[in-house]
């Protein structure tokens, strides 16, 4: 954990033209994207990596647990997955008090060492609520936000509507969903493997994004 805490003390951000922003570094390329209510360029880019297999995790960026997660997701798979058929959104939002700031963002984005992660921010929250309507994520018939959850989507799937659409596979880790038999919680390894088997199963084609 030391390591993770050092790396918010190591990098600045600064809001670019456009709503991209990107690490004041000059050695840091992690950018982000803010994104609006709806969410519009998380849906666009996401249908545009149609064929792909797609990832989308959603996570507060100064969470101890969701940086443990990004960092097991780093070295399960995607530090040593560069596979462009296989393309990753993540979605930070503010869940902790006091809420995290869009300059915790890039920090967390450098736990994924990986050129084909796409990082947004979304400083009202709202995505997790969109998620959890979509993916009907509840705790004995009531809602759940959906943060700190790691989703799997197949190269057929399509957002169409204004919530995102179910995923093959959606794994967590919240305390309200502790025992939850069809959202089972956060296995890295698990996970990845998953993730490898939907691979071998597209064809040897370069996606292009």
């Amino acid at each position: 954990m030391r390591k993770l805490l050092a790396i918010f003390a190591a990098l600045a951000t600064f809001a670019a033209p456009g709503g991209r922003a990107e690490a004041a570094d000059a050695h840091a390329v992690t950018k982000y994207i803010v994104l609006d209510e709806a969410a519009t360029q998380l849906r666009a880019d996401f249908n545009r990596a149609k064929g792909a297999v797609r990832l989308l995790f959603v996570v507060d960026p100064t969470c101890p647990g969701c940086l443990r997660g990004l960092d097991d997701m780093n070295k399960a798979l995607l530090a040593n997955t560069h596979d462009t058929r296989l393309q990753t959104f993540v979605v930070h939002v503010p869940v902790l008090t006091p809420a995290p700031k869009a300059n915790d963002v890039p920090p967390a984005a450098e736990l994924l060492h990986n050129a084909n992660v796409h990082h947004y921010w979304n400083p009202s929250g709202a995505f997790g609520r969109a998620l959890s309507e979509g993916v009907n994520l509840k705790s004995e018939g009531n809602p759940v936000y959906a943060w700190d959850v790691w989703l799997v989507y197949g190269p057929d799937t399509t957002w169409d509507g204004t919530n995102p659409p179910r995923p093959r596979l959606l794994m967590h880790q919240l305390r309200a969903l502790q025992g939850n038999k069809e959202f089972p919680r956060l296995d890295s390894k698990a996970f990845a493997q998953q993730v490898r088997q939907l691979l071998t199963k597209l064809p040897e084609t370069t996606f292009a994004r």
